[in-house]
């Protein structure tokens, strides 16, 4: 049964907004000097990252610092912005939003024009906070040699990671871990087990180019262009869709987010472990991943135009 993630009604009024822009794109200072006007208008203090003020030559406070000092967190640039300021501010249950400079925008509902709409919603109170599922990754490694977290594609700086003194690593993702074979060509191998009531048990595996464990937000990523469901983002559901797999009987699976998954390799072979499309590490045989509800949900500030139905209209271009 799906559930839907809680509206969160005990908000305090926004005053002050952290901002990051997107990593190397110092055009967006002009932008950034015209909003903040904007801002300022309204009686709302803008105050960027340090790195994103560095980029532009513009004065910025360190991302712990920024933390602590706002009321709401704002991405400047597309979803991969959004996605890695998620991350990064895990754990902090500031509200977020995303201005999109770019193209497609599932997440950054904001349009570039739209930000005296937005400061309106601010300061009239007329927006609503949402918490969105997010999941967390236990990942063990099976060697000596020290993890090694990749970039990929643009470096949208440090993603959420708790590391251990043992073996074990702890990600946090907002839209979906992919696990994905490192070569060019050939298979790999997975087994797939259901966790619940401190029970453990193997219910599928098989061959292909993957798997893709993913949140209701994630299901319109990547999952959707494997062919797995579009699911409501605001529901608490994960999603499982193979990737190419050598079976004609695997298909999509939405499962409540009370169960957890654990995840290995079956043969000896590498593939690569993928969070939200940004970070990279080596997945081995004998490594394993324990893939669960996070503690902590990410909180999604949306203003009183927001409508997820018309949001899909558009982007899927339905009738």
């Amino acid at each position: 049964m799906k559930k839907e993630v809680a509206i969160i009604n005990n908000i305090k009024p926004i005053h002050t907004i952290g901002v990051v822009l997107r990593p190397a794109m110092p055009s967006l200072g002009s932008y950034y000097r015209e909003i903040k006007k904007i801002f300022i208008k309204y009686h709302i203090i803008p105050i960027l990252d340090q790195a994103s003020a560095e980029m532009i030559g513009a004065e910025g406070m360190p991302f712990k610092e920024l933390l602590e000092s706002v009321d709401l967190l704002m991405a400047i640039g597309g979803d991969g912005t959004l996605l890695a300021l998620i991350r990064r501010s895990y754990g902090s249950l500031l509200p977020v939003i995303g201005i999109n400079m770019g193209r497609l925008g599932f997440l950054a509902e904001i349009r570039r024009n739209e930000v005296e709409m937005l400061c309106d919603s601010l300061v009239s109170g007329n927006f609503m906070i949402q918490e969105a599922l997010m999941l967390e990754g236990e990942f063990e490694w099976s060697d000596d040699a020290p993890l090694v977290v990749d970039t990929v594609g643009v470096n949208y700086g440090t993603t959420s990671c708790i590391y251990t003194p043992s073996q074990k690593a702890y990600f946090f993702a907002f839209n979906e871990f992919t696990l994905m074979r490192s070569d060019t060509f050939g298979m790999i191998y997975l087994n797939i087990s259901i966790i619940a009531d401190n029970k453990q048990k193997s219910f599928n595996s098989f061959g292909g180019d993957g798997l893709i464990v993913s949140t209701p937000h994630g299901s319109t990523a990547y999952n959707i262009s494997a062919g797995g469901p579009v699911v409501y983002p605001f529901s608490e559901n994960i999603i499982l869709t193979p990737i190419c797999a050598h079976s004609l009987t695997q298909c999509p699976l939405v499962l409540s987010s009370d169960f957890q998954l654990g995840v290995e390799l079956l043969e000896q072979s590498t593939a690569n472990l993928i969070i939200d499309g940004q970070r990279k590490l080596k997945f081995h045989y004998g490594d394993k991943i324990i893939i669960r509800k996070a503690k902590h949900s990410a909180a999604m500030l949306h203003t009183k135009n927001y409508d997820y139905f018309a949001i899909l209209r558009e982007k899927f271009r339905w009738g």
